[in-house]
């Protein structure tokens, strides 16, 4: 008995003195990440391999460090202290299944930050009008009617916004909170404006829509969350009017802070873009498929701009469908977050154009063969 209780303490002093080692290690893991995506896995596969081959630390990202006690303890219960989230997904029965999935990973996206849907405010009405805006429409409309030889006949693309009003801090600067971030005029219609004349520059005729969703809810008594009912009349009317479309795209703006939204490219700030798929309907793999072709696009032309493709299931609390049961190749596309400025937004679109018109030149190549 004496023998047994003996054997029993010195593994539980053995355990605690290695507990203690590991959580009070000096020791720097940059990889060992197991809530991540493959690649990440990958990285913490190879930072261990290096610790013995030391020319694999060539090929590794060393800005990211955590301590092996930190790590450990992920490993081993799925927590990161550094993030609450890690904890409440864990823990809370359910939470999971309700949660955005990664189909694409971009670099740096894993779970901790996925896109965030921001509540709307109480009242879109409570704004001033700082200035007259009917000579920008005018210009808008001039924009539209303009056709030119080497654009194509009809319509390809179509842009809309079930979120109309969202916008950002750089563009409402009275804003102090993510649910203040929304202007009836200074928004995220501005960028479809532009993505919409950058396409046809590049000689694709796109329609942009200029149905204010918003003005079209309230004035049927609509709750914010019938958003996408509003938007699907709209976007039915247009598609049925212009046959010819064959992408479509939802803009959005993401709430998520700047670290998760901005990138450096050649030493430019540009706004990270992240698509979403709504898997609730029955052709949702050709949408990703889609996604995941302009994914990989902005991955050659602009690295790091794509936070990669994220999947949303229909149930309770979320649509799941999103209008991408419309068209074979709709997605939705979150473009930054409430931090990012006009400069690095504008930035981003022209990038969204660049690979846009490129794919849609490349697949219209390919069905003329």
């Amino acid at each position: 008995m004496f023998r047994f209780a003996a054997k029993s303490t010195l593994t539980i002093i053995a355990i605690f003195c290695l507990t203690s080692a590991i959580a009070f290690s000096s020791i720097k893991v940059s990889f060992l990440s197991f809530l991540g995506n493959d690649l990440s896995r990958t990285e913490s596969f190879l930072y261990l391999m290096s610790l013995e081959n030391h020319s694999l630390t060539s090929v590794l990202d060393t800005q990211k460090e955590s301590s092996l006690g930190e790590v450990a303890l992920e490993f081993m219960t799925n927590i990161n202290l550094t993030d609450m989230k890690t904890l409440l997904i864990t823990e809370i029965p359910g939470l999971r299944a309700v949660t955005p999935q990664i189909l694409i990973a971009g670099e740096g996206t894993d779970f901790t930050n996925l896109p965030i849907e921001s509540p709307p405010p109480k009242d879109f009405d409570y704004w001033e009008d700082e200035e007259d805006h009917n000579s920008e429409q005018n210009e808008d409309k001039a924009e539209q009617e303009k056709t030119e030889e080497d654009l194509t006949k009809d319509p390809k693309i179509y842009i809309y916004h079930t979120h109309t009003y969202e916008s950002f801090f750089s563009m409402v600067p009275s804003a102090k909170v993510a649910n203040e971030t929304f202007h009836k005029e200074k928004n995220i219609t501005l960028l479809g404006k532009r993505l919409g004349k950058k396409l046809r520059e590049k000689g694709v005729n796109t329609l942009v829509e200029n149905r204010d969703i918003q003005a079209l809810m309230s004035e049927r008594n609509m709750q914010y969350g019938q958003s996408y009912i509003a938007s699907r009349e709209v976007a039915v009317e247009a598609l049925q009017q212009n046959k010819g479309i064959d992408l479509v795209f939802d803009l959005h703006r993401d709430a998520a802070r700047k670290n998760a939204t901005t990138t450096e490219i050649d030493g430019k700030s540009y706004a990270k873009v992240m698509f979403i798929i709504g898997t609730g309907h029955d052709h949702f793999d050709k949408n990703l498929a889609f996604a995941d072709e302009l994914h990989q696009l902005l991955g050659k032309k602009y690295p790091t701009i794509s936070r990669g493709v994220s999947k949303k299931p229909k149930n309770n609390g979320s649509n799941g469908i999103y209008n991408q049961d419309l068209a074979e190749k709709s997605i939705v596309i979150e473009i930054g977050g409430i931090d990012n400025t006009e400069e690095e937004l504008n930035r981003t679109v022209d990038a969204l154009a660049d690979v846009i018109s490129e794919y849609y030149w490349g697949e219209a190549a390919e069905t003329t063969k």
